[in-house]
């Protein structure tokens, strides 16, 4: 996710209606030199009847005007944005501000940068239902469904459910999340019915750009993940995901892989995060970008490829200190196959969870 010639002549007639052609066109050259008015069709019929054209005969102008050709489309060339965030999550007190408040919130203050771009994607930290119970485990989010509304009023496009608490409210819930995110703009990643559709690429093609998408969780509890007839998602296995990289590479100009990986609140990417991110782009991923840590990891590159190890939060609430607090934002600028340009904007979140920009 690529001159007609004119005709100059009048199409070949029978040998006897090339002589009433040219009687006719000798007829009318002489009125002309006389200045008489050239009758209409009686009065040539006459004529030409008396030069020997059989009576009632009549002369037809043969058409030179050439076919219409439509002109082609010149192809747009221009550039593509493309913003990622890390982790939304909408449950909690987040959940309760959402259903309090009738604004962009909790994305008031990041809205419209994030609403420029062509194409923006999330990680969606939570499941959007009313329906399920919790699992047990530590932590479970579940956000109320008008938080679908609030993601795609911010400009999203694309959310990953690649996560660890996309499942939180068992596997009624995570359906219902699925099925409702479409009507609302909104594309899941990562996350399908059965094993084939959680491990399936989102692509879209802009302009002359075309651009594949997928999203992976190497982080517990396992029995989130889809199965060849269980819905879930796609569970980050090197092996899976190079097969995954493989048949999407020849369809797209430029793809990304969106991890949910690490160890949370370290400040610094595992062995494991470099083995997988490198897995990625050996298999033919062009960038790798991470999330789950809950803070902020370095960038890096292999094979001349970005990898951006975590993102850190971008919608959190119950912050433990400063540093949980900062997120950053991917921007990407990409032509074709060629990433021109890749910068990270960092984002603070404030005292109800929601973020703003900090540069």
């Amino acid at each position: 996710m690529e001159p007609d010639s004119q005709p100059d002549s009048e199409p070949r007639q029978a040998t006897g209606q090339r002589r009433i052609g040219a009687s006719r066109r000798a007829f009318v050259g002489g009125a002309a030199r006389m200045g008489a008015a050239l009758a209409a069709t009686g009065p040539v019929a006459s004529l030409l009847a008396a030069c020997g054209a059989p009576a009632g005969s009549q002369l037809r102008a043969t058409p030179t005007t050439a076919p219409t050709i439509a002109p082609t489309a010149t192809p747009d060339t221009r550039p593509i944005t493309v913003a990622i965030t890390g982790d939304i999550m909408l449950g909690r007190s987040v959940g309760a501000r959402i259903l309090s408040t009738s604004d962009y919130y909790p994305f008031n203050g990041v809205a419209d940068w994030l609403s420029g771009f062509d194409l923006t994607i999330g990680n969606l930290e939570c499941v959007v239902s009313t329906l399920g119970s919790p699992q047990p485990k530590q932590y479970t989010f579940e956000a109320p469904p008008l938080g679908f509304e609030r993601v795609a009023a911010a400009g999203y496009d694309i959310v990953s459910v690649a996560n660890n608490h996309s499942g939180d409210y068992g596997k009624a819930a995570f359906v219902d999340m699925l099925q409702h995110l479409p009507g609302h703009g909104l594309t899941p990643v990562g996350g399908g019915m059965n094993l084939a559709q959680a491990h399936t690429p989102v692509i879209r093609t802009l302009r002359s750009t075309t651009i594949g998408l997928l999203a992976y969780c190497g982080i517990e509890p396992p029995s989130f993940a889809a199965t060849v007839s269980t819905p879930g998602h796609a569970w980050l296995d090197a092996t899976l995901m190079a097969s995954d990289i493989r048949a999407l590479r020849p369809r797209v100009d430029f793809l990304l892989v969106f991890t949910h990986w690490g160890i949370e609140y370290h400040t610094v990417e595992s062995i494991d995060q470099e083995a997988m991110a490198r897995a990625a782009i050996d298999a033919g991923a062009d960038l790798v970008v991470g999330a789950h840590p809950h803070v902020i990891q370095p960038s890096g590159a292999y094979r001349g490829k970005p990898i951006v190890y975590s993102l850190g939060n971008f919608v959190f609430d119950e912050m433990y200190g400063e540093v949980e607090r900062r997120g950053n934002a991917l921007a990407l600028t990409i032509q074709g196959g060629k990433l021109l340009d890749w910068s990270l904007r960092e984002s603070r979140i404030g005292d109800y969870g929601a973020p703003v920009w900090v540069s």
